[in-house]
């Protein structure tokens, strides 16, 4: 086999791999521009959690005291 013979093998082999991640970087891209030009989170794919809950998201502790909580 010669250097020209490999290189070529090495292309045959290469280039689909190559054109996967091509397609896999233009998908995460698409997905990306959308969701920064959506006006709402529904055009942006995200679908919102179901139920209700009492609790915050983020509790801020100062010391051993939660701020904001009623004693």
């Amino acid at each position: 086999m010669t250097a020209y013979q490999a290189f070529l093998l090495g292309v045959l082999v290469a280039w689909p791999l190559v054109i996967v991640g091509i397609l896999f970087l233009m998908s995460r891209l698409e997905t990306y521009v959308k969701q920064m030009d959506a006006q709402t989170p529904a055009e942006a794919g995200l679908e919102p959690v179901e139920g209700e809950t009492q609790d915050r998201e983020v509790r801020i502790v100062f010391g051993d005291r939660v701020v904001g909580e009623p004693e």
